[in-house]
């Protein structure tokens, strides 16, 4: 599953409302109760900022900072639009741990940060774990995702 997006939620966001005069284009949105659905008790909007599967957290980061800056006002709108009480930046980070790896911490960068605070966004970071462990004859091996 791609996490690069940023999405808005809320039990009481109207979000055909908010889409019929949004000044972004969104890729997509859902209604409370709605089958399918990822969050069946609200209703949202989503924008994909890219491939957060082949996209370097780095360059996810670059991405994200030209888009917030971009889109300043717009998403300062849609981070107090009525009903909006989630407003979330994901950036996903795809990780291969060795056997010596015992924790890491991700965060944004002080750029990002500024940015995200500005226009009201939460960065939420998805991580991926990819285990790896040595086999005999000192070949690598995945043992689990």
């Amino acid at each position: 599953m791609n996490e690069f997006r940023l999405f808005a939620h809320g039990v009481a966001f109207d979000s055909d409302a908010y889409l019929a005069e949004a000044p972004l284009k969104f890729d997509g949105g859902w209604h409370k109760g709605e089958a399918g659905n990822d969050h069946p008790k609200s209703s949202g909007v989503f924008k994909v900022l890219g491939d957060g599967r082949t996209v370097p957290l780095f360059e996810q980061e670059q991405i994200a900072i030209e888009f917030l800056s971009a889109n300043r006002e717009a998403l300062k709108t849609l981070a107090t639009y009525p009903g909006v009480t989630t407003f979330i930046l994901g950036l996903q980070y795809h990780i291969k741990l060795d056997e010596s790896t015992i924790g890491f911490c991700v965060g944004p960068s002080s750029q990002l940060m500024s940015h995200a605070l500005d226009v009201g966004i939460e960065p939420i970071y998805y991580v991926t774990l990819e285990r790896r462990h040595e086999e005999a004859g000192g070949q690598d091996a995945v043992s689990g995702s």
